[in-house]
């Protein structure tokens, strides 16, 4: 886009609407100085990070702070990452991030009390334990402890077949 006093590069783009009607100017610097507006020195800067806080503030709200800090004991998933992924890890997710959880639910489903389908084999405490087994496994993993991995995969699998 071009200055539309000298036809230099634009890089001041303004729009205006007046009785309805809509009117655009595009300036560069210098021409814009000349017309009177105030510029800043320099663009401000934004990082990455800010530009996903606000967004993530945009949508959770004031929770944000206390929110991400929270973690599943259970599978080890962090509100941020379920946030990131749009996935849980484990039924104890519910429990753990509820106050983010429950505003979410009943703006997409209009309800926060499950009316569906119940599982028919109630969660007992080895799940859990195979639960937390899966996410050692995958810390493991992550941390290249692959001794500590196939201990651990050995003891799922094993766990797999008592079913």
């Amino acid at each position: 886009m071009t200055c539309q006093r000298c036809l230099d590069e634009a890089s001041v783009h303004l729009t205006e609407t007046v009785e309805g009607l809509r009117r655009e100017l595009h300036l560069c610097v210098r021409c814009a100085r000349k017309a009177g507006l105030v510029l800043p020195e320099s663009p401000p800067k934004l990082g990455l990070d800010q530009v996903v806080e606000g967004l993530i503030i945009a949508h959770v709200g004031e929770l944000v702070g206390e929110l991400a800090e929270l973690t599943c004991p259970d599978c080890g998933v962090r509100f941020m990452e379920f946030r990131t992924l749009g996935k849980l890890g484990c039924p104890t997710d519910y429990q753990v991030f509820s106050k983010g959880l429950l505003p979410l639910m009943a703006r997409s489903h209009g309800a926060t009390r499950h009316v569906g389908k119940v599982p028919t084999r109630p969660t007992v405490a080895s799940d859990r334990v195979r639960l937390r087994l899966r996410s050692e496994f995958r810390a493991s993993i992550a941390l290249e402890d692959y001794e500590r991995a196939a201990s651990l995969r050995d003891l799922l699998r094993s766990k797999d077949a008592d079913r």
